[in-house]
């Protein structure tokens, strides 16, 4: 340790005025005091600096106690609002305390204790509308400058509430690597929709894209599933989703029909519309059973399509309709 400033040295202990310099770091503060294996300051301005120089993290105004011998630092906040800055991720951290383990070169961020309200982590990225989550645990590398984060329960992106379930990592310039295995619920005020089994890239406060199940329930209460592809968010900060039934499977619209094309979801909407084609579930052998091409909004509880003038199968034959009936009683 180095240390630049005025010290005095008294009967009762050595302190000092300046900043102290250890390992790839500095702390500044008016008064220091100063044990043989240890030092501290009920207020200091922390800096640790990367290997080439830059900041990788700030944080003022901390009470501070560096133990010499175990080679490790505790800092408390000061009051409330206090949080520290990571330039290089382009986060803030609102914490009440952190400890720093200087060997493995880790910041271990706010209270540990599963009980505690956790951490809340602000994205400053210019792109990002002030994205925003609390994490229960989280760990800063000084290494190669990635917060790794546990404990979130949610995260409002655009118009939805976002699930993980699991930890996941923050990275330099506010990248966070595909979040897998997440819940969404959209959106977060009619709460229609939720997708599950989700892969979500989370682009800021107001933009992500993402992939997932969903689940069709028709009016018997019969479940069956959806792969939406293409979930993401529209210029009006919308939730939109696509997802496509191929045909392979049967997926029934209700008990009378079965269909196979694009499925388009609004977030706002509760209904779902089906782009593609139905074909009736029916018993009679005598007429071909065709697929008839339809774009409409289905309501499982009463299901009515709405067709064109033209009718055309998946082939792009023309279909003709009318009434039969065999007046033959016998």
């Amino acid at each position: 340790a180095v240390f630049n400033g005025d010290i005095v040295l008294k009967p009762t202990g050595l302190t000092g005025a300046g900043v102290m310099n250890l390992e790839n770091s500095k702390m500044e503060s008016d008064l220091f005091t100063y044990n043989a294996n240890w030092f501290g300051a009920d207020t200091a301005d922390l800096s640790v600096f990367t290997e080439l120089g830059g900041i990788a993290f700030k944080s003022n105004d901390l009470k501070t106690h560096i133990d010499l011998s175990s080679r490790t630092g505790d800092f408390f906040s000061n009051g409330k609002g206090s949080f520290v800055e990571l330039p290089a991720n382009k986060y803030i951290c609102y914490i009440d305390m952190l400890h720093w383990d200087m060997d493995k070169q880790m910041l271990t961020l706010g209270d540990q204790d599963q009980d505690s309200k956790g951490s809340k982590f602000v994205s400053v990225h210019p792109g990002q509308d002030s994205l925003s989550f609390v994490a229960k645990t989280s760990t800063y590398n000084l290494k190669d400058n990635v917060i790794n984060v546990n404990g979130v329960n949610e995260i409002l992106v655009a118009d939805v509430i976002i699930y993980p379930s699991q930890g996941f990592t923050v990275e330099k310039d506010a990248f966070i690597p595909t979040i897998s295995n997440a819940t969404i619920l959209a959106n977060n005020s009619t709460k229609y929709h939720e997708f599950t089994n989700a892969s979500v890239n989370i682009d800021g406060g107001k933009k992500y894209t993402a992939s997932g199940d969903y689940t069709y329930k028709d009016a018997l209460g019969e479940e069956q599933h959806i792969f939406f592809s293409d979930i993401s968010v529209n210029d009006e900060k919308f939730t939109i989703a696509r997802g496509e039934v191929d045909g392979v499977e049967p997926f029934k619209i209700g008990s009378k029909f079965i269909f196979k094309g694009t499925v388009n979801l609004t977030a706002s909407n509760r209904l779902l519309t089906f782009d593609g084609f139905f074909k009736m579930k029916s018993n009679c052998n005598l007429i071909k059973k065709e697929w008839v091409g339809f774009s409409s909004e289905i309501n499982p509880k009463r299901i009515q399509f709405k067709l064109d003038s033209e009718l055309r199968n998946d082939e792009g034959d023309r279909l003709a309709t009318g009434i039969l009936m065999n007046l033959d009683s016998t």
